[in-house]
């Protein structure tokens, strides 16, 4: 891990391309990632619900199929716990995932060795798109050539896509309470498109709902400077992917709509209540203050992967 860090101190930092192929020789990058944050979950408090639905996509990756999950996002270690928290269950399947990875996790140099471990699709986040006016242009450039490495991957097949259409951190309300931010229904939208193309292959679209937000809390508010204070803590998370959900015109979503219906705007509202849905029966795993927690019905534990080391 020091190697990691002085490599991008000292030597030439890491620049990352639209579209970024994690790194695991000379130096395995990947898990240096998940050791890390393996260490911080306390998997006997952690849940995965429905660990049937991970083999459904599992097989319709190895089947040529394509796979996006619209998860909301809550932690800078959340590219981490699908590979972590289904490694022995679904062997291979979390080294599979590309991460939409907004500019910041890029560029930061404390994030950068974390994400040099893990399949990225580089975007600039619009709510940092005019942190510097002089950049916009060239950000939007990068957007472009990022939607264009996207559509050539869905075209290859069996290819699975992780997305936070909120375009950031989950974030605690002033009463205390945390839910999933709303999703961008443009940022679905994108996403239906592409992966509907007649030219992609068949494509499959899910909700997953993502408790873990106390195991590496963000700052209170959204920041323009590179480089926020962290904070770890050693707690459960939860996993929780619903069913499978018809994007098209002709699903559930769209039944009784009115002719004036904005589609785009429902299409992210349902998918949006699909993942809050899934997150109120993981949320109070990951709150380290809580009692002992029983798991819920179609729950499992997951089971630590033998490379998470142990301190006692």
């Amino acid at each position: 891990m020091v190697k990691a860090y002085i490599e991008q101190f000292v030597g030439t930092p890491y620049e990352f391309p639209s579209y970024h192929k994690a790194i695991r020789e000379p130096y395995d990058y990947y898990q240096m990632a998940n050791m890390y944050i393996g260490s911080l979950i306390d998997f006997d408090r952690s849940i995965v619900m429905y660990p049937e639905q991970w083999t459904k996509i599992q097989n319709q990756i190895n089947e040529g199929e394509n796979v996006i999950l619209f998860a909301n996002h809550q932690s800078e270690g959340d590219a981490a716990f699908i590979p972590l928290l289904t490694e022995v269950s679904h062997p291979g399947l979390g080294e599979k995932v590309t991460y939409v990875a907004g500019d910041r996790v890029i560029t930061d140099l404390l994030a950068k060795p974390f994400s040099m471990g893990k399949n990225l699709l580089c975007v600039n986040s619009k709510k940092h798109m005019n942190d510097i006016p002089e950049l916009k242009a060239t950000k939007m450039k990068q957007n472009l050539t990022t939607i264009k490495e996207m559509q050539k991957k869905l075209q290859e097949g069996g290819f699975l896509i992780w997305i936070a259409p909120a375009g950031g951190r989950d974030r605690r309300k002033a009463d205390g309470t945390l839910i999933p931010d709303k999703f961008d229904p443009q940022a679905i939208e994108m996403m239906k498109k592409l992966g509907t193309k007649k030219s992609a292959a068949k494509t499959r679209f899910y909700p997953l709902a993502m408790a873990t937000y106390d195991i590496m809390p963000p700052p209170s508010s959204s920041e323009k400077d590179i480089g926020e204070k962290r904070i770890v803590n050693y707690t459960g998370v939860g996993l929780s992917l619903g069913e499978e959900i018809d994007v098209s015109n002709s699903g559930k979503w769209a039944e009784n709509l009115g002719e004036e219906a904005d589609l785009p705007v429902e299409l992210s509202e349902h998918i949006w209540g699909k993942v809050k849905q899934e997150y109120d029966k993981i949320s109070k795993y990951c709150d380290p203050k809580a009692e002992e927690i029983v798991l819920n019905a179609g729950g499992v534990r997951p089971i630590r992967p033998p490379s998470v080391p142990k301190f006692d």
